[in-house]
């Protein structure tokens, strides 16, 4: 085989394998939308699972005013230690994505204003 059919060969090969590897990488990115917001939180479900969030300013992204943010085990919590210290009437900031299902899960959450009056 000559030198430059090695070549023209192994440059086939790299294409195919880069063609694969970007085919994958589409299929299985879990975001549809990762976007880090900042608004209110509404409510907290008494599970633990989720809290019902508002958004402090309008977006020009596909990003509902209002929506639960589902919480998981691998969420990072700053300023408190986890969900069960968020209260309605935090303001926080959630780094949050759009999964392909449509639902909305929480990378972190830091509270940014607490509420002015506990409970």
């Amino acid at each position: 085989m000559k030198k430059d059919e090695m070549i023209e060969k192994n440059l086939k090969r790299s294409l195919i394998g880069m063609t694969i590897l970007m085919t994958a990488l589409a299929v299985f990115q879990n975001p549809v939308q990762a976007e880090m917001i900042r608004g209110e939180v509404v409510a907290v479900k008494d599970d633990g699972s989720s809290f019902g969030f508002k958004r402090a300013v309008p977006s020009e992204l596909s990003i509902p005013e209002q929506f639960d943010i589902a919480v998981l085990a691998n969420t990072k919590f700053e300023k408190i230690s986890s969900l069960k210290e968020l209260r309605a009437g935090d303001e926080v900031v959630v780094d949050v994505a759009q999964r392909k299902n449509g639902t909305w899960e929480a990378d972190s959450v830091r509270i940014f204003k607490v509420r002015l009056y506990k409970e």
